[in-house]
């Protein structure tokens, strides 16, 4: 059973409330829009990207439901596909809102979560948060599309002089704001005791995330949104103030779902790299089950994806002569992403029961476009540990024919 919370407040400051909220736990759909535009329009541009949502919410649980009868990567997918959609339709609405009753500006924010089958779905445009309580810590779940952290993120500014610009309500992406919008999609699977809370800026600007931390993880979901609320208030209440926070059914596969998150922190491509920005490349990530014997690659044959060991450990042969064994947070098969027809060295086949993350050229080719520079990051770390590669095969080769190894 789904358990939430949803309040709103217009503050101390406001004389009006320009946000807005969803809270369809019989669909597992919620919202928050913060309205931008003054004079109402804000007011309006919030409701009406509600309206798409509530209007789309059967649809979305019905693609979560599919996901839920079969987790894969492709029914996955599907969901944030139509989630995407959805965010489409509610800027084509507002853009259109505006243009026809001399409204233009007129735009909201985004933070959105379908939840279902063990997971969390999540889509995000603007400044409004996501965040994670997890084992009694909180992971901001979303990267806020602003004038500020844009600066922050280059270096040129620090954290402590975007509290204080007078910049750091001004967005660089919204609803509204053109006829189509990139929205930052993710996934994550549920673990038992997580709560997904969503806000807009009027809490983020008002209270820090440490003791958004504390109230929201150590009151019942209830009590922690009122509390929410009075913490903003207290603060200094300048902004409208909206809270919504869910409790998700937890995955059946706990274990299996940890496991992955590990191989997601440790893998050589994503290391490193901020908890909301390994949840958006997880969309590239496909789950392939193997038994022993079960051959995931095979020697001679042509391939374009790298596989990472999740569970369980496969054997590396050589015409029939075994040469190694991997097991969980090895990988194989990374050329494969850098040259498509890379034919197989050596065929890979499984040694127990297990399972492994692959992830294919053409799917990372796309996500590179969609996100440069995330991208980038990647294609930078599929070169090093390529160079390394090179330079241990030429030290190998060299010491074999008895030769100094090549200069690098």
């Amino acid at each position: 059973m789904i358990r939430y919370t949803a309040l709103s407040d217009t503050g101390r400051r406001r004389k009006s409330n320009e946000d807005a909220m969803l809270a369809d736990v019989e669909n597992g759909v919620f919202v928050v829009a913060d309205g931008v535009g003054g004079r109402a329009a804000g007011e309006v541009a919030s409701s009406i990207t509600i309206e798409t949502f509530q209007a789309a919410a059967p649809s979305l649980a019905e693609a979560v439901r599919a996901y839920a009868a079969r987790p894969e990567w492709s029914t996955r997918n599907a969901v944030l596909e139509l989630l995407e959609s959805v965010c489409q339709s509610a800027s084509r609405r507002v853009y259109d809102e505006a243009e026809s009753n001399n409204r233009r500006g007129m735009t909201t924010t985004l933070v959105a979560c379908v939840v279902g089958g063990g997971a969390c779905f999540l889509a995000h445009v603007g400044d409004s948060r996501a965040y994670l309580v997890r084992d009694g810590l909180i992971r901001q779940l979303t990267e806020d599309h602003s004038m500020v952290n844009e600066l922050v993120r280059s270096g040129q500014m620090s954290r402590d002089q975007a509290l204080r610009s007078r910049y750091r309500n001004v967005i660089t992406r919204a609803i509204g704001l053109y006829p189509t919008v990139q929205a930052d999609l993710m996934s994550m699977e549920s673990l038992p005791g997580d709560r997904v809370l969503l806000s807009s800026d009027g809490l983020s600007d008002m209270v820090d995330q440490p003791r958004i931390e504390a109230v929201a993880a150590e009151n019942d979901i209830d009590t922690a949104g009122r509390r929410l609320i009075e913490e903003a208030l207290a603060g200094g209440g300048h902004d409208n103030v909206t809270v919504v926070m869910v409790e998700p059914e937890a995955t059946p596969q706990t274990e299996a779902a940890r496991a992955r998150a590990r191989i997601m922190e440790t893998l050589f491509l994503f290391e490193g790299m901020p908890f909301h920005v390994r949840l958006r490349v997880s969309r590239i990530c496909e789950e392939l089950f193997f038994t022993p014997g079960q051959q995931l690659v095979r020697e001679g044959e042509t391939g374009d994806a790298m596989y990472a060991i999740v569970q369980g450990e496969v054997r590396v042969l050589n015409h029939g002569v075994e040469l190694a064994r991997l097991d969980a947070g090895q990988h194989f098969g990374e050329l494969g992403l850098v040259e498509p027809i890379q034919t197989r060295t050596a065929t890979v086949e499984g040694a127990s029961f297990g399972s492994a993350i692959v992830v294919r050229r053409r799917l990372l080719t796309e996500f590179c476009q969609r996100e440069p520079e995330v991208g980038s990051q990647i294609l930078w770390r599929l070169l090093s540990a390529l160079g390394t590669r090179l330079a241990t095969t030429n030290e190998l080769a060299a010491r074999t024919l008895g030769a100094a190894p090549t200069a690098r």
